[in-house]
């Protein structure tokens, strides 16, 4: 009786004990999933908030109640170039202008000049870009604005931007314009376009400029950026 006690016992022991051990298997391989599976970029990723104006130079502009304007980047730039690790903006007092360069973003060196939405004066810069500028990828219409902006010509200006529905449709047109350019790209070692398109479906990988070479950032900005419309 002592001995089929015992080998019940020791039976329990090793089918708890395997049960633990693929657990752990299982859970070890969880995150490899996760990751291949969360980082595609496509239309649903883009946020759009109603009531913001939006510029074909992936810009965006809301007039506050006391007139100015407040600008910034769109979310569907953000997502191409990664976590960025530092801005160059205007200075208060500076002048910017509709269509011409009026910051620059930069990740590690690499950097792209982004076009102004509006024509104006700068009259507030945002400072805390400054010191960490991960807050334009986490929050690029709340916290990540970048400036502040007397406008000079905005009733004439506003004619020129489009809302939420209508940018939703205008960023149909720019995804097919970003498959173009991607597949227009030569670079130094053919592997680095490995990891722009996900092989399952053929999607687009999130933050697809984060790891590529400054010579592809500057056909983006030359080819994309410079020639949007």
């Amino acid at each position: 009786m002592v001995v089929l006690i015992l080998i019940a016992f020791l039976l329990m022991f090793f089918i708890v004990d395997a049960i633990v051990l693929i657990r752990r298997k299982a859970k070890s391989k969880m995150p490899i999933l996760v990751a291949n599976s969360a980082r595609t970029f496509n239309e649903a990723s883009i946020s759009a908030p109603k009531g913001l104006y939006f510029d074909k130079t992936h810009t965006w502009a809301f007039m506050e109640k006391n007139g100015v304007v407040k600008i910034g980047i769109d979310d569907f730039l953000l997502h191409i170039t990664g976590k960025l690790s530092r801005i160059k903006m205007k200075s208060p007092g500076d002048k910017i202008y509709k269509g011409e360069a009026a910051l620059s973003i930069v990740r590690n060196g690499k950097q792209l000049t982004i076009n102004s939405p509006i024509t104006g004066t700068v009259k507030l810069q945002n400072n805390q870009l400054l010191e960490d500028c991960s807050i334009l990828n986490a929050a690029p219409y709340s916290e990540g604005w970048v400036y502040m902006v007397e406008p000079s010509n905005w009733l004439r200006e506003i004619q020129f931007l489009i809302m939420s529905e209508k940018y939703k449709e205008w960023l149909k047109n720019e995804f097919s314009r970003l498959k173009d350019f991607l597949g227009t790209i030569q670079t130094k070692n053919s592997t680095t376009l490995i990891p722009i398109i996900l092989q399952d479906g053929g999607e687009l990988k999130d933050n697809l400029l984060e790891d590529l070479e400054p010579e592809v950032w500057e056909e983006f900005q030359a080819k994309f950026i410079n020639t949007s419309k």
